[in-house]
């Protein structure tokens, strides 16, 4: 009988690598664009210093930048956003990145974890831009949102009621980036149920990240990507 080879998650994260790196192989110009001009861009913004800067006043959180915080970042800005609902906020850090772009932008953050809460409070009234707090599950939201965050680290909900809260808040131009999508089997089942949905159209799957799309005008398609 044929052997049946199970990849490790280092060798699955390799081939990710190879698939579509740097757009090749992409023939959606919507994409195709994304991909060069956000996820594979490298300026360094004075925003990342901006936060940086900030977070020098906070030596307890131990901060490292990384590439998320970064891609958030140029999400935002990318696509000129204002309204941001960010659940799972944890102690602030990614809040702070995606409100780094614009003075006007609004952001609402959802964390459950009285700790994280109160740390990331304190850490908003230094940054001083328009993030409000709450430690509602699925807070009551009137309107549409541009980006929605979901760091599944920080949060934790009923699958069915997690993806029916997310696809009332969006409109044909939103956003949602979800990190920690192979966490485990169950978050994975939760990223499966998303991309399946009827008004997901564009899904990148970038292995510990998802971002999705819901302009009809595109083709309904799931991209793996190297991230």
């Amino acid at each position: 009988m044929p052997k049946i080879f199970r990849l490790s998650k280092a060798g699955v994260r390799l081939l990710f690598k190879v698939r579509h790196h740097k757009g090749h192989g992409i023939h959606s110009p919507f994409v195709f664009n994304f991909i060069t001009r956000v996820i594979e861009e490298k300026t360094p913004y004075h925003a990342y210093e901006d936060v940086r800067n900030c977070l020098k006043d906070f030596p307890v959180l131990s901060f490292q930048e990384n590439k998320t915080h970064r891609l958030l970042f140029k999400i935002v800005n990318y696509f000129n956003i204002k309204q941001i609902l960010e659940l799972g906020g944890g102690i602030g850090i990614h809040s702070l990145y995606m409100t780094a772009a614009a003075s006007d932008i609004e952001c609402l953050s959802v964390e459950l974890t009285p700790s994280k809460y109160n740390q990331a409070q304190m850490l908003y009234n230094e940054w001083n831009h328009n993030i409000i707090q709450s430690e509602e599950q699925f807070p009551l939201i009137n309107g549409k949102k541009d980006c929605i965050f979901v760091n599944l680290k920080n949060y934790n909900a009923s699958h069915n009621e997690l993806v029916i809260y997310l696809l009332s808040l969006v409109h044909k131009d939103s956003v949602i980036i979800i990190d920690g999508i192979r966490t485990n089997r169950k978050l994975q089942t939760l990223w499966k149920m998303l991309v399946q949905q009827n008004d997901v159209i564009v899904s990148l799957d970038l292995f510990h990240l998802g971002i999705l799309f819901f302009d009809k005008k595109y083709y309904k398609r799931n991209y793996k990507l190297s991230f």
